[in-house]
């Protein structure tokens, strides 16, 4: 795989995981959405950083909006915010777990992109330090058009309603997932103080439901 498509690839990661957040930011009440920015921030900088396709400098300026982030929050309640952790962190896993578009190994071949390489280079430079809102748009609005044709981005149930779903996770290969899930939760856990014993009780809910909705419709 190029650069360009790698950094096209991951344009539009960036693009949907936007709006996951969006998704997920609605669920707290107004009054923690900053903690809730903080809390997406350190777990998709954590889940960065166990991905082999995130490029360095992805990592370095993830971290660097942390740090800064952290910098700022010198009132964090505390027992507000490890909730809020282990909460998204859940929900974050869950989006990845989910029977949609978004999580079929066919994803990319049914994107409508004709410009994956000059979404690649726009991405690049965003990437390297150019953050004008001109290059942000531009970015979204070729994203979006390229997500017109996909229909089940919101489902849970694509492996129902579309005959060449194949989700990204098998249950061989699922406990990678679930093993860097727990590895982020452990961090979690000497950074923060969050509830290790009880998101390991979710992951192993999450497992055993994977499981079974995974044989359902592969049998």
């Amino acid at each position: 795989m190029s650069d360009k498509q790698i950094f096209s690839n991951l344009a539009i990661l960036y693009e949907l995981n936007k709006i996951e957040f969006e998704r997920k930011l609605a669920i707290f009440p107004e009054s923690l959405r900053y903690y809730v920015v903080l809390a997406s921030s350190i777990i998709g900088t954590e889940n960065s950083k166990r991905l082999n396709e995130t490029p360095q400098k992805l990592i370095d300026n993830s971290e660097e909006f942390v740090k800064k982030m952290l910098e700022l929050s010198t009132t964090i309640p505390d027992v507000a915010f490890r909730d809020i952790l282990e909460n998204y962190l859940i929900e974050t896993l869950k989006d990845e777990l989910r029977f949609n578009c978004l999580n079929c190994r066919e994803f990319k071949n049914c994107l409508d992109i004709e410009n994956q390489d000059e979404i690649g280079e726009l991405f690049h430079r965003r990437v390297l330090g150019e953050e004008t809102d001109e290059l942000k748009q531009e970015i979204r609005e070729k994203i979006q058009n390229a997500l017109k044709k996909i229909p089940h981005i919101n489902a849970d149930d694509a492996s129902r309603l579309c005959l060449h779903f194949i989700h990204n996770y098998t249950c061989e290969s699922i406990g990678k997932v679930f093993g860097r899930y727990a590895d982020i939760a452990t961090k979690l856990r000497n950074d923060f103080g969050i509830n290790y014993v009880k998101i390991q009780r979710s992951l192993i809910a999450l497992n055993m439901e994977f499981f079974e909705k995974n044989k359902s419709y592969s049998a």
